[in-house]
């Protein structure tokens, strides 16, 4: 079960990605007048819109549930301590709210639609820029494990550093979303790639007893 789980994660930390940025070049390169660059991924999701729900299943729900898989993945990878474990619980925090982003669309004729859909997209976001960071904190005491610890560390730096300048800086000035969006995502996407491959490399669960 310890190895099967693992390498269950691992797959989806790889498809999650591509699954995502399938989508999005699909759906925005025929969407006319809509900016790569500057549009929000959600516009593809609004509900009126052609083909909203198709995007809205292959960009936020099924890779919603994916990254539960590689949270669950992570959990059973080794046997660390209590930051290991709440930072694997995080990643399937941040994949039941990026399900539940899909779930809450974006609608015109609602205004509760929209903040639902917006604060479950945030939240997202915050959980997912601390979770890189925890796990790295979390395997400093068995470095030999070979985990992609300076990738943990620098990707949760960066996407800390992205969530925070765009809180930042939202009161004082309007930026379009896509620009916070598109680099925090490429983070991401070189965080799961890189972990999804490291728990592909796993072959036995740490046989080391659980520490706090």
């Amino acid at each position: 079960m310890h190895v099967s789980i693992p390498r269950a994660g691992g797959l989806a930390a790889i498809a999650a990605p591509v699954l995502m940025w399938s989508e999005f070049f699909t759906h925005a390169l025929s969407r006319q007048g809509y900016n790569l660059l500057m549009r929000p991924f959600s516009d593809l999701a609004t509900r009126g819109t052609p083909q909203a729900n198709e995007f809205d299943l292959g960009f936020f729900v099924i890779p919603g549930l994916l990254t539960i898989v590689v949270g669950a993945g992570l959990w059973f990878a080794r046997r660390e301590g209590n930051l290991w474990k709440l930072g694997s619980l995080l990643i399937v925090v941040a994949g039941i709210f990026l399900f539940l982003t899909g779930v809450f669309q974006q609608d015109p004729r609602s205004v509760l639609a929209g903040v639902l859909h917006g604060t479950m997209s945030q939240t997202c976001f915050a959980i997912a820029s601390v979770a890189p960071l925890v796990l790295f904190v979390g395997s400093t005491r068995h470095a030999h494990l070979g985990a992609p610890r300076r990738l943990w560390l620098t990707a949760g730096l960066a996407a800390v550093a992205i969530e925070g300048v765009g809180i930042a800086i939202r009161p004082l000035a309007h930026y379009p979303d896509g620009l916070f969006q598109r680099p925090f995502t490429v983070v991401l996407t070189v965080w799961f790639v890189g972990t999804g491959l490291w728990l592909l490399r796993l072959r036995h669960p740490e046989a080391v007893p659980a520490r706090a």
